[in-house]
């Protein structure tokens, strides 16, 4: 008798936990493009300007790769009293090069930023 209840234990069991005739095993491919870091770049890389050199004398072309490919605004910081952003290029400032600064190694920082 012992036997008989625990198979019909097992089958009432077995009925109410079921199995789905639908039961399935999916999967999908997901394609992530990871995008490269915005960087800038400045062509020519090391330029050399005359003293003398006029205002609005272009130095460096500044251009930009990377990132996500939304706009790109531009900022100048460092030596910004010889050298401004004009567009995407430092040029020679309004002002020109000021004498003391002749013969001197100046640098400039780009800092490009996107949204």
């Amino acid at each position: 008798m012992m036997l008989r209840a625990t198979m019909i234990a097992a089958a009432l069991l077995s009925a109410a936990v079921g199995t789905s005739a639908h039961a399935a095993s999916v999967s999908g491919t997901l394609s992530i493009t990871i995008q490269s870091p915005l960087a800038v770049v400045f062509t020519p890389s090391n330029p050399t300007i005359a003293c003398a050199a006029m205002a609005g004398t272009v130095v460096s072309a500044v251009s930009t790769t990377g990132g996500d490919g939304n706009a790109v605004t531009l900022a100048i910081s460092g030596d910004t009293t010889d050298f401004a952003l004009s567009g995407s290029n430092v040029v020679v400032a309004t002002g020109g090069i000021t004498s003391p600064d002749c013969g001197k190694l100046e640098n400039v920082t780009v800092t490009a930023t996107q949204p």
